[in-house]
């Protein structure tokens, strides 16, 4: 009977849904609904709320815009699936603290998952986390030597993907320019500085848009009008989600490389601040 007991106990543990943390209410200027930002547990201490207008994290950590502010990750349809297609989703962005080989990231997925997944929260995306396959739109991987965005297109539909395209369709603005973007001066965007990012997709192109201090720049990284098509199936309600990663021997000269910036990153004292959420068309 003990073990038993004790048997139960453990199921009731294991089909409990994982928790999650509302961290409150987070305006989104054309959303027509009130947005909340959610972590998994294990990411609430590094999450730090900036009032209703934005957030940051600090030494890592994972957030998800929601509709529901929910404690747990029990209802898969908690989360802010918006459309995308032929509009402008902006934010000002702040990465003087993000450094070489780190990655702040910014990006819609497919969510929820056709299942809760091994991490409990329905994450899905192009590269199997979670242990679940849907599209997944890059909208920005970044800090302050560099900013890449990635389309990942997937085979299948209706929410179950067989697989997807990792490596994507992707540019780096190094490549473009490289002085759109620096943490100098002498770049058009002086990430020691807060800047605006935009971003516009539909079935043709997907591109990045900056500005600061009355200088622009912006560049398209996926202009492959076949890929664009094919990701624009599935614009019509993604999930934002963003990030800050890196260390521990991650290789990431994938993103910065080119840049000839060097070191480790250092995850544990790096930081991130996105703020002035808008979408648009």
């Amino acid at each position: 009977l003990l073990m038993l007991a004790l048997g139960l106990a453990l199921l009731g543990l294991a089909s409990s849904p994982v928790l999650a943390k509302n961290l409150g209410p987070l305006n989104v200027d054309g959303a027509g609904q009130q947005i909340y930002l959610v972590a998994p547990d294990w990411a609430v201490g590094n999450v730090q709320m900036q009032g209703s207008s934005g957030f940051s994290l600090n030494g890592g950590g994972r957030v998800y815009f929601a509709v529901k502010p929910n404690d747990d990750f029990g209802d898969p349809n908690m989360y802010w699936q918006t459309n995308l297609m032929e509009k402008h989703f902006s934010y000002t962005l702040d990465l003087s603290n993000v450094g070489c080989h780190c990655n702040a990231a910014g990006y819609f997925i497919d969510m929820p998952g056709p299942g809760a997944g091994d991490g409990g929260d329905w994450y899905c995306d192009a590269n199997f986390v979670n242990s679940q396959w849907c599209p997944e739109y890059d909208t920005l991987e970044s800090n302050k030597y560099t900013v890449a965005g990635t389309l990942h297109t997937c085979n299948g539909g209706n929410g179950y993907w067989t697989d997807c395209d990792r490596g994507g369709c992707q540019n780096n603005a190094f490549y473009v320019d490289s002085n759109m973007f620096c943490p100098e001066d002498r770049c058009t965007i002086n990430t020691n500085k807060p800047f605006l990012v935009s971003h516009y997709q539909d079935g043709s192109q997907a591109n990045i848009w900056m500005q600061q201090d009355g200088r622009e720049a912006s560049f398209d990284f996926c202009s492959d009008g076949g890929y664009c098509s094919k990701m624009a199936q599935s614009y019509g309600g993604m999930v934002f989600g963003a990030s800050l990663w890196g260390g521990g021997g991650i290789n990431m000269d994938w993103l910065d490389g080119m840049t000839g910036c060097w070191g480790e990153c250092n995850i544990g004292g790096s930081s991130v601040k996105f703020s002035g959420f808008n979408i648009w068309k």
